[in-house]
């Protein structure tokens, strides 16, 4: 389950502990970084996954801002542990998905 944390101002939304040690083990196999820049456009709706014609899927944020083909797509908790070539990213499993141009 993803962490919650409230401050005096806002509440903030982490991935689980288990997602992320099950990212730390990914990475350490694979020598890939992880990232978490799609994570909170995630959470509020503003990023997706994206499906070309030939069912090819990128993590996108807007027509400029794009991951390279996801390789692999794993769910841990409330979350997908998403993989490209050279990343690991964490995103909620609450993303929506939509066929792109």
């Amino acid at each position: 389950m993803s962490a919650i944390v409230k401050s005096s101002d806002s509440v903030e939304t982490f991935p689980s502990s288990t997602c992320l040690s099950h990212c730390v083990k990914l990475a350490i196999s694979d020598d890939r970084p992880i990232m978490l820049d799609y994570w909170q456009s995630s959470l509020d709706g503003t990023s997706l996954i994206g499906v070309r014609e030939g069912g090819e899927k990128l993590l996108v944020k807007n027509e400029d801002e794009y991951t390279s083909p996801i390789s692999k797509i794993l769910k841990v908790d409330k979350e997908y542990i998403i993989l490209t070539e050279n990343s690991i990213y964490v995103v909620s499993s609450s993303i929506a998905t939509k066929r792109i141009g």
